[in-house]
């Protein structure tokens, strides 16, 4: 049995994809491979209130892992309090919150040497619900083969890191990086618009040219609150972020980013 802790958009698709075909097995939980999900009571609740998570009812014993999407690092805390008081069975731990990465570090550090503890953020695709969608950005110990084939039916692929804090700090950059391309393309159709070219049109042209993403195709219904704020972690962490320019600056920054790459240093 999996254990699900918090059903939020990140719980929810791991509920999903652990019930989903072609794994009709993991619809039941009596035999060891299903899961159980625990809702939180206090979801909406301000971010420094404990979660309310009543675990006494959960058989640990038939406990294979267990997945933590809860909001933020206080409640992750609070979980793991949860956990510590309800069993003293080892257990395998995967966190899918999105924590700063100084409070990853911190957290994911403290957890009982009992306890096989990832860092487990979730990366999502444009179909974000689909397994093949979903990367599982990853730090921890060594993963078994039962953890490796669990990680398979939660995501397409997996990113493993060296250290905890480094997942966090990925997905930050990614976001942000998304905000970035999310912001440039809403002021390209700013100034498309301002200048008597359609925006519907600018967007057409786009989808089939060199400026075409992922953020491009879908500006009109992209979800960009969650981006906002991991912008907001990303600068708590790292301090100003860097604007971008296009002037005579700007080729260098090209040119190193293909360098640490391992590619050409030369300009086409």
């Amino acid at each position: 049995m999996h254990l699900l802790i918090g059903l939020g958009p990140i719980g929810g698709n791991i509920v999903e994809q652990l019930a989903s075909p072609p794994q009709p097995r993991r619809k039941t939980d009596g035999d060891g491979s299903g899961f159980h999900a625990v809702p939180l009571s206090n979801w909406s609740q301000p971010p420094q209130q404990p979660v309310n998570v009543d675990l006494d009812a959960v058989d640990w014993h038939a406990v294979r892992s267990v997945h933590i999407s809860v909001p933020n690092a206080a409640q992750v805390e609070s979980v793991f309090e949860s956990l510590l008081d309800t069993t003293a069975l080892p257990l395998t731990v995967f966190v899918h919150t999105t924590l700063a990465p100084h409070d990853a570090r911190e957290i994911l550090s403290s957890a009982p040497d009992t306890w096989r503890t990832f860092e487990a953020p979730l990366a999502m695709g444009p179909q974000g619900a689909r397994a093949e969608a979903m990367t599982v950005l990853l730090a921890g110990p060594a993963t078994t083969a039962a953890e490796d084939s669990l990680l398979a039916s939660i995501s397409g692929r997996v990113v493993r890191m060296d250290a905890y804090g480094q997942p966090a700090l990925v997905k930050l950059l990614n976001n942000t990086l998304a905000a970035y391309n999310l912001a440039a393309t809403a002021r390209m159709l700013t100034l498309a618009s301002q200048h008597g070219v359609r925006p519907r049109d600018v967007v057409e042209a786009i989808g089939v040219s060199s400026g075409r993403g992922w953020l491009s195709d879908n500006l009109a219904d992209v979800s960009y609150q969650h981006l906002l704020t991991d912008v907001e972690l990303l600068a708590e962490e790292l301090g100003p972020l860097p604007a971008v320019a296009l002037d005579h600056e700007v080729e260098p920054v090209i040119l190193q980013a293909r360098a640490l790459l391992g590619g050409s240093s030369a300009g086409d």
